[in-house]
């Protein structure tokens, strides 16, 4: 296992978290939520399958262009029918009218209930950015999650253009902490669309439309992503 973990209290994550946060640069152990022991253990499992270590995968990431990834990605949602360039509009749905949900950290509590968990794992990698955290953990690859390099070319975009550094990872839960999110609707719509190919299931299984779900990211410190 290439990174280390604290149990914590639940309570108690969000303080420890950005207290180890306000650390990172002196220890280099960067850290992140995982959720209680269940969620650990599946998170290793998944690891397992991967024989790539975390230097070849951040490496592998250099050599994608997310646009290419993008379009490979529709292309392939089209060939397999569950996305028709005859549905964009449909997909894309109207702008929301209010004030709309903007998310939080939530690995600390259960899913359903939304309560605090008494105990779960704090992680700590050593790693030099944040993008490369799916590397370390060898993340993705199963059923529609992608493979740990196209993570990391993904989040390593978005730490470029808005700050966003990835504040969890669950076996199927990814978080982020947004510094500079888009503070405009043209700007969240193109994130937005990234955030659908990169995850649909944040669309189709969450917020029910890309202008919704870019209504949610726009001055919004928080991001979520989630696969079945």
């Amino acid at each position: 296992m290439d990174f280390t973990t604290l149990k914590i209290p639940g309570a108690e994550a969000i303080r420890l978290l950005n207290e180890h946060r306000s650390r990172y640069s002196a220890t280099g152990q960067y850290p992140f939520l995982i959720g209680d022991e269940t969620e650990l253990e599946m998170l290793k499992e998944v690891a397992e399958f991967s024989e790539r270590n975390a230097a070849m995968i951040i490496s592998a990431s250099f050599d994608l262009n997310i646009a290419k990834q993008i379009a490979e990605r529709q292309s392939e949602a089209e060939e397999d029918g569950w996305f028709s360039p005859d549905a964009i509009d449909e997909v894309l749905g109207n702008w929301p009218d209010g004030i709309v949900e903007k998310g939080s950290i939530g690995l600390h509590k259960d899913v359903l209930s939304q309560k605090v968990k008494p105990e779960i794992y704090l992680g700590l990698a050593k790693i030099e950015k944040a993008w490369h955290l799916p590397a370390v953990l060898k993340y993705g690859n199963w059923n529609d999650c992608p493979g740990p390099e196209i993570h990391c070319a993904f989040h390593r975009e978005w730490h470029e253009a808005f700050g966003a550094e990835i504040t969890g990872m669950s076996h199927d839960v990814v978080e982020c902490t947004v510094r500079n999110p888009p503070t405009d609707q043209k700007a969240a719509l193109a994130l937005a669309w990234e955030q659908y190919w990169y995850c649909s299931d944040i669309v189709y299984q969450g917020c029910g439309s890309v202008s919704y779900l870019a209504a949610t990211l726009m001055n919004s410190p928080y991001w979520y992503f989630w696969w079945d």
